[in-house]
């Protein structure tokens, strides 16, 4: 899961000019649109029987994965796999909303790959670049 927030941080910080923050993140993973879009991925997924890399079944990498370098000091805490409470929530809200909509519950390795896949990383960046602009109208 760390490697697929570190890829959407860095997707949208070379797309906007800004890495997001870890709220806007959760804000946009928790939009009911990007609930959609994550579950339908992860049922193409299912569907096509996307192998998982070891390394996404079932994590034997080093407990400790140090990244502090580039980026700003708000998201520090990501690059060594800590998140702030608001992604685990954003987490679940995925797994219910693709439980909810009659698919089994997903495991971290399915998200994880789904918020990898390109048109997820797009999708997530337009929606935050829309909680950006709003805020900016308010």
């Amino acid at each position: 899961m760390t490697d697929a927030m570190l890829t959407l941080l860095k997707y949208i910080r070379a797309e906007t000019g800004n890495e997001p923050s870890q709220t806007e993140v959760a804000d946009a993973l928790q939009s009911y649109f990007i609930l959609n879009e994550i579950g339908n991925q992860i049922k193409f997924q299912r569907k096509k029987q996307v192998p998982l890399s070891p390394s996404e079944s079932a994590s034997k990498d080093p407990f400790w994965k140090m990244n502090m370098k580039a980026g700003p000091p708000k998201n520090s805490l990501v690059r060594v796999g800590l998140f702030d409470e608001n992604i685990q929530e954003a987490l679940f809200a995925v797994k219910r909303f693709v439980k909810d909509s009659g698919a089994a519950e997903p495991n971290e390795a399915e998200i994880a790959l789904s918020l990898k896949s390109s048109f997820i990383l797009s999708e997530i960046k337009s929606q935050i670049d829309w909680q950006r602009n709003n805020q900016q109208k308010s």
